[in-house]
């Protein structure tokens, strides 16, 4: 998640001295954050508030083109998905990807979650998810160099779900029960593969009726 205004936390080395392929993951991410001035926050709990009622798995949030903010919530059954995303979001930022530059709708979704009257909101949620259709192709590419151990069609079909998901939030206008993307009944009726962009304009009617069910 492109995350904007959360609080700052506090980082652990000691979450840094891990071994194999994970080791070498972390010291990358603390590498490239200390490179690139970003704060790194390692939260001991498996979720972070950010705002009212809202708790998040992580976010990476641009403070400025020279200063921005990672932070995962390490207890967090996701963490290792949830870090290499956030990950992947940095290197958008910190490559001044030119997709980087739709994050800046997400100051207006944030707002428009708080109920303030948002003109072209649809719009500017379809580009939000452009934004992290390119961040889920870059995370599975970190996860095949960095060799974690992380399913990737598993993964592709989580993070479809939640690509999707952004559809459902149109209609809901609630970002606090977006945990249940990770319900395995509902992201096991997703591909196992990325699709193209006009898939995700329409969530598929098994998907969004699964929604409905389990109340997201």
């Amino acid at each position: 998640m492109e995350q904007r205004g959360a609080e700052r936390l506090h980082v652990n080395n000691k979450y840094m001295s891990r071994t194999s392929s994970q080791n070498i993951f972390l010291q990358t991410v603390k590498d490239k954050c200390e490179e690139h001035n970003v704060k790194l926050i390692l939260k001991k709990s498996s979720k972070i508030k950010i705002y009212n009622k809202t708790y998040i798995g992580g976010y990476f949030s641009d403070i400025s083109k020279k200063e921005g903010e990672l932070a995962c919530a390490i207890k967090s059954p996701e963490y290792k998905s949830l870090l290499v995303h956030e990950f992947s979001h940095l290197e958008q930022w910190s490559e001044r990807s030119h997709i980087w530059g739709i994050s800046k709708y997400a100051y207006d979704i944030d707002s428009w979650l708080a109920g303030e009257s948002i003109r072209n909101i649809d719009f500017k949620i379809d580009q939000i998810k452009l934004l992290e259709l390119d961040c889920e192709k870059r995370a599975v590419k970190n996860i095949k160099k960095y060799e974690l151990k992380i399913d990737i069609p598993t993964y592709i079909q989580k993070a479809n779900c939640y690509i999707l998901f952004h559809n459902h939030l149109k209609e809901t206008r609630r970002w606090n029960k977006s945990h249940l993307i990770y319900s395995k009944e509902l992201w096991k009726l997703c591909p196992n593969k990325f699709m193209p962009e006009s898939y995700y304009s329409k969530t598929p009617k098994k998907i969004y009726k699964k929604f409905i069910e389990i109340g997201i």
